[in-house]
C-alpha cells in the first residue's frame, strides 16, 4: 500500500518549503508535494516566499500490481448502515446522527477492521462523502486489493459542530471522544489501536480532525485534512485548540509520531491557511504530506476527483487481505 500511495502522488513534482511563513498565497500551475521528509535547514529570515525545487517526472513505471483481495464471502460491495437517531447529551439533545460503511463480508469475516472517522464540510451533511463517490471508490479498491478493507464513520456536524466551543465547555470534540467513539467500539468489530484509527475531514471537518487528532495522538495516529480551513483567530479558537498554534508545539508533535496529510487545489480558499500550517510543521521538522493540485476550488468537484487518494493515504500501512486482520473473537490488539 505504501508503494501505491507514494507513486500515486508522483503525478506531482517535489517542493521543499522554507521555514519562513509566506506573506501571500501564490498558487502554482503545477501540482506540488511536500513529502514526509522535512528539511532540517532553516533558511534566512529575510526569505519571504517558499523556494520551489522542480524534479523531473520518474522515467520508469512503478512496479506495482494490486493483488485481488481473497474475500471470505461472495459479496463484492460493502453496505451503509444509517444511525438516523443519535441524541447527543453533550450537544443538549441535538441529533448528531451518523452513517457507517461496513466493508464486504464484514460479518462473515469475523475480523476486526481499521476505521476512519470522516467529517463533512460546513453547509453539507453526513451524506457528502457518499455524494463524492467515496463508497464506490472504496468498494472498487477493496475488491482489487489496492485499498485496505476498512470501516468508515461519517458523522453529522449539526449546529453543534459549527460552534467554536472547546473543553471544559461542551464541545464537538467532547461528543467525538466521549460519545461517538465508545458507541462505535461497543457495537462494531474495530481495531482499537491508534495506528488503525484515523480521523479526517473536509473544510470545517478538517479543522475538527486536526484539532482533535493533534491533541490526542494516543487515540488517533492518522489525520487527514482535505481543504481544511484553519483560522489565525486565537480569541475564538484559543491556542491550545488551534491547529496553527499546535503546529509550533514541536516538543509535543515530535514525540506524537502522527501520519498527517493535507491537500487543496491551487484556487482553493483554504490554501493560505493550509500553506501556513504546513510551513510551521516544516520549520519544526514535523513529518507530513501536503499536496497542492494545479486545478481545484473549494467544492465537491475538487474533492470527488481525489477520494481514491484520500483512501490510499488512510490505508497506506493497513492490511489489504482479510486473512491478516485480527479476530473479532479476541480483544483488540
Amino acid at each position: 500500500m505504501a508503494t501505491s500511495f507514494k507513486y500515486s502522488l508522483l503525478i506531482a513534482v517535489f517542493m521543499i518549503i522554507s521555514a519562513c511563513e509566506p506573506l501571500a498565497y501564490n498558487p502554482t500551475p503545477v501540482a506540488v508535494v511536500i513529502t514526509n521528509q522535512p528539511t532540517a535547514t532553516v533558511p534566512p529570515t529575510n526569505t519571504p516566499t517558499p523556494t520551489i525545487t522542480r524534479t523531473p517526472f520518474p522515467t520508469e513505471t512503478p512496479n506495482f500490481t494490486a493483488t485481488p483481495t481473497a474475500f471470505p464471502c461472495d459479496d463484492t460491495e460493502g453496505q451503509i448502515v444509517p444511525f438516523a437517531q443519535n441524541a447527543s447529551e453533550v450537544a443538549g439533545g441535538e441529533n448528531l446522527r451518523f452513517n457507517v460503511y461496513l466493508p464486504p463480508c464484514y460479518q462473515q469475516s469475523g475480523a476486526r477492521f481499521p476505521y476512519v472517522i470522516l467529517l463533512h464540510g460546513l453547509s453539507y451533511r453526513e451524506q457528502q462523502w457518499e455524494d463524492l463517490g467515496m463508497i464506490d471508490a472504496l468498494n472498487t479498491g477493496i475488491f482489487d486489493g489496492s485499498i485496505a478493507p476498512m470501516v468508515l464513520i461519517m458523522p453529522y456536524l449539526g449546529n453543534f459542530g459549527q460552534v467554536n466551543q472547546f473543553p471544559p465547555d461542551p464541545s464537538y470534540e467532547t461528543h467525538i471522544l466521549e460519545e461517538l467513539l465508545p458507541l462505535l467500539e461497543r457495537n462494531f468489530c474495530l481495531w482499537q489501536n491508534r495506528e488503525y484509527r484515523a480521523i479526517g475531514g473536509i473544510s470545517r471537518g478538517g479543522f475538527w480532525a486536526y484539532t482533535i487528532g493533534m491533541r490526542y495522538p494516543d487515540i488517533f495516529g492518522i489525520i487527514g485534512g482535505h481543504s481544511a480551513f484553519f483560522s489565525g483567530d486565537t480569541v475564538s479558537i484559543p491556542p491550545p485548540f488551534n491547529p496553527l498554534e499546535l503546529a509550533v508545539d514541536d516538543d509535543t508533535l515530535a514525540s506524537a509520531n502522527l501520519r498527517m496529510y493535507l491537500d487543496n487545489g491551487a484556487s482553493d480558499s483554504s490554501g493560505p491557511s493550509q500553506q501556513i500550517f504546513s510551513s510551521r510543521l516544516t520549520a519544526n521538522g514535523i513529518p507530513h504530506t501536503y499536496v497542492v493540485h494545479p486545478v481545484g476550488e473549494h467544492n465537491n468537484d475538487y474533492w470527488s476527483e481525489h477520494v481514491a487518494e484520500y483512501l490510499a493515504f488512510y490505508g497506506e500501512t493497513w492490511e489489504t487481505q482479510y486473512s491478516n486482520l485480527p479476530s473479532c473473537a479476541n480483544p483488540s490488539p
